[in-house]
């Protein structure tokens, strides 16, 4: 087996890892990832750097913002910068709503990462890092 797809495989069952972790909270993988954008960015995003951050389209990210403002778990604030962007910002409910789901998950992962050695932790950084930016590259993505 080449080694792309090797790599290829152990991507897809990671993958496959956070979206059965989304599906236990009632989300999907898309859902988690713009959570994790919104929880780690307590001033607010806006769905425009939602859709280049999570390579989504408007309409996914839309309807993933526009269950969590019907829930509360979110609301839409103008832009300081750009008064025709709205900020995406957690409620107080949806700060809460979404620690309960990303530090257990962040937990997990330092969990597993400290299994690595600090010479396989690096070499997995850097390694990953390069084969994004090459793959970004060879896509054509910036």
């Amino acid at each position: 087996m080449k080694v792309a797809k090797q790599y290829a495989k152990l991507r897809d069952e990671q993958f496959s890892l956070y979206e059965y972790y989304a599906r236990q909270h009632g989300m999907n993988y898309k859902g988690l990832l713009i959570l994790l954008w919104l929880y780690n960015d307590p001033k607010g995003i806006s769905q425009k750097i939602l859709c280049e951050k999570t390579y989504s389209t408007k309409q996914v990210v839309h309807a993933i913002i526009q269950g969590y403002l019907q829930k509360g778990y979110a609301i839409l604030e103008p832009s300081e910068t750009d008064k025709r962007q709205k900020r995406v910002l957690l409620t107080e409910s949806g700060y809460h709503y979404a620690e309960a789901i990303i530090a257990p998950l962040v937990r997990m992962e330092e969990q597993a990462i400290a299994q690595l050695d600090d010479r396989q932790r690096e070499a997995l950084l850097r390694g990953t890092d390069f084969f994004t930016q090459s793959l970004k590259r060879e896509m054509g993505v910036r």
